[in-house]
């Protein structure tokens, strides 16, 4: 084990060493089982998952949790991409995987499960203690006999084994969330009759056996965990004490650790919390459990920022912490925060583009470390080192400079405003959106840090002598939104209207309800205007992922905001917006209109024509067409790595 020397962190509870078993662990950091869809078609380990995976536990977590994984070409795959345990051709890649872990000093852990009714895949069975669906519209699963228990709890030992053999550290069963080990816990989804139903006890006879089934392959010299839930967070289902006796349960057949959350993707929006929402939503859940047992307790859902993570250690809420998405941010935090650094760690904002790409079926990603999942590519040092100058210090920007700057490059960067961010700085300043700030706190701080040489209150025009002098020149400029021509009604640009609330009337019309436009008419709502927002569309824009537009929707509607979805705005005038659908119009009393539905490439302040022949033009983020917070920092890194 490996132990990564400390000075002078307030993290005490965070950094003190423990043990799970007879496995000593370094500190309390654990990087818990967050999907990222980098497996190969046939579930067998890649290359890219590998380092992903080497880079977490080199990053000094304590445990490093590998993926779901399937047991069986049965019933027991979720998705496609997933990682399985299926067959003995799994277990060279396993075994790369598990000592990449384990050499970086991490104890190895892997995550296993059967699906149950949560299949989305189309092909084979689906199997469920009974035949309910996990959710409205979904496929209704089989009830599964006696025959199907016999044959998964086979599956389950079996895939331990493997995993074992490959040199896994811990076992990780997955008993929470709506997989078949919780439909069979919980009297919300198990409504048999027979041994496997009714009771608590033969509730729990189906769980217990896996349990005793996979420690009878993997000896005692091995650990087993239960990722279980505190709370079903549905009707009929188990509350907090009913899953301490479930906790009971598993610490009496031997179970090393438990690892406590809620749930289940019914309630996705509570599992994997947008920014919007509270931190640490389970962590009552979590200390329930802590009483009821003598094993470490593992505390999850939502423990983000390190004050809140150290108070759960420190206060004896868990024995540790899982920061599953903060560390799939930056891999580093763990080792960031021991070694007094924590103004270096790339803070999760909470956008869950990771968690919302794994839900559609694509690899996952960060949307502000453009690093994740590319841990293997280099960033050598630049064999000649060139002048960069930067026109426009949002993030793409910054993240650009950093890059730049961090491969050995004479960097400048020149923001034409009193303050570095762009339009990054305004959204951050929305009460609701604090994580941003953060972020932007680390990227300035970084670029700084780097060296880069930073101009504000300044426009890139101006700066004839730099250009002049510099090899390369990289637009990195906001967009440009297209605004109605509207008589006697003030029209404003988002950004703008978030600027100078102070200006905007009482009576609002937003257009476009994507993410900017259901943001600000929120924010604007809860600060006492009368907002109506608006789109042709029949709902959400596209940009608003998969877990914030489960939030958004009762946000707008707590704050009284008028949403009116398939309708245009025809026109306004004289302090009054008609909007028309397919049932007629109706006139609406206005003061200020919003527009957000169209935004454009920006006019360049300078194109090749104007540059001298010597100077390489490059644009990033939104002057090169691709809108949004991802794409600023990924075509920025990708442009800085160019240089």
């Amino acid at each position: 084990m490996k132990i990564i020397s400390h000075k002078r962190t307030k993290r005490r509870g965070l950094v003190q060493t423990g043990k799970i078993g007879n496995f000593p662990t370094r500190n309390r950091f654990v990087m818990g089982p967050l999907c990222t869809m980098y497996a190969a078609p046939d579930g067998s380990v890649t290359p890219q998952m590998t380092e992903y995976y080497r880079a977490r536990a080199k990053g000094g977590a304590a445990v490093v949790i590998v993926e779901i994984t399937f047991i069986d070409d049965i019933a027991s795959r979720s998705f496609h991409a997933q990682l399985g345990a299926q067959s003995d051709m799994m277990i060279p890649g396993l075994s790369d995987l598990a000592e990449a872990i384990k050499g970086e000093g991490a104890i190895a852990g892997i995550q296993i499960a059967h699906c149950g009714s949560q299949r989305v895949i189309g092909e084979g069975r689906v199997l469920a203690p009974s035949p309910i669906a996990w959710a409205e519209g979904k496929p209704i699963p089989e009830e599964m006999t006696e025959k199907d228990i016999d044959q998964v709890i086979d599956s389950f030992g079996s895939a331990a084994s493997r995993l074992t053999t490959a040199g896994f550290d811990m076992i990780e069963l997955q008993g929470a969330h709506g997989y078949l080990i919780n439909t069979f816990i919980s009297p919300a989804t198990n409504k048999r009759t027979d041994d496997y139903g009714g009771s608590h006890e033969n509730r729990m006879r189906f769980p217990l056996a896996v349990i005793k089934r996979i420690r009878s392959h993997i000896g005692n010299e091995r650990l087993i965990g239960v990722r279980m839930n505190g709370h079903d967070l549905m009707p009929e289902g188990y509350e907090t004490s009913d899953y301490c006796r479930v906790a009971n349960d598993f610490e009496e057949v031997g179970v090393d650790v438990l690892h406590v959350s809620a749930g289940t993707y019914r309630a996705m929006e509570q599992r994997v919390t947008p920014m919007y929402l509270n931190e640490g939503p389970f962590l009552e859940y979590a200390k329930e459990i802590k009483r009821s047992v003598d094993i470490p307790v593992i505390a999850a859902g939502t423990i983000h920022s390190l004050d809140l993570a150290e108070n759960t250690i420190a206060e004896g809420t868990a024995d540790y912490v899982a920061m599953s998405r903060p560390i799939f941010a930056d891999p580093e935090l763990p080792e960031k925060t021991i070694t007094d650094r924590e103004i270096e760690i790339i803070p999760c904002v909470r956008c869950n583009t990771c968690v919302s790409r794994e839900q559609a079926g694509s690899r996952s990603l960060c949307a502000i470390n453009p690093s994740t999942g590319y841990e293997a590519r280099s960033n050598e040092t630049a064999k000649a080192r060139r002048k960069i100058v930067i026109a426009g210090g949002g993030p793409g920007g910054l993240q650009t400079a950093l890059t730049a700057a961090l491969r050995g490059h004479y960097v400048t960067l020149v923001e034409r405003e009193d303050e570095l961010g762009g339009a990054l700085a305004i959204a951050a300043k929305l009460p609701f959106k604090k994580g941003l700030r953060g972020y932007l706190r680390y990227l300035i701080h970084a670029v700084k840090s780097a060296g880069v040489d930073l101009i504000t209150e300044t426009d890139i025009t101006e700066c004839p002598g730099l250009i002049s002098e510099a090899d390369d020149l990289v637009l990195a400029i906001g967009g440009r939104w297209v605004l109605p021509d509207y008589k006697g009604v003030a029209v404003l640009d988002p950004i703008s209207a978030l600027s100078n609330i102070d200006k905007i009337g009482e009576n609002v019309v937003i257009i476009g309800a994507d993410l900017i436009g259901a943001e600000t008419a929120w924010h604007l709502a809860s600060v006492g205007r009368k907002v109506t927002l608006t789109d042709r569309r029949q709902g959400l824009g596209e940009d608003i992922n998969l877990v914030s537009r489960l939030v958004v929707p009762s946000m707008l509607q707590e704050h009284e905001v008028n949403v009116l979805f398939s309708c245009g705005v025809a026109g306004a005038e004289d302090g009054k917006v008609s909007i028309k659908n397919d049932g007629g119009s109706q006139s609406i009393k206005v003061d200020t209109v919003i527009a957000t539905s169209e935004q454009q490439t920006p006019e360049l302040p300078l194109d090749g024509d104007q540059l001298p022949d010597n100077i390489r033009l490059h644009k990033v983020g939104e002057a090169s067409g691709l809108v949004g917070l991802r794409w600023a920092t990924y075509t920025g890194d990708n442009v800085g790595r160019a240089l």
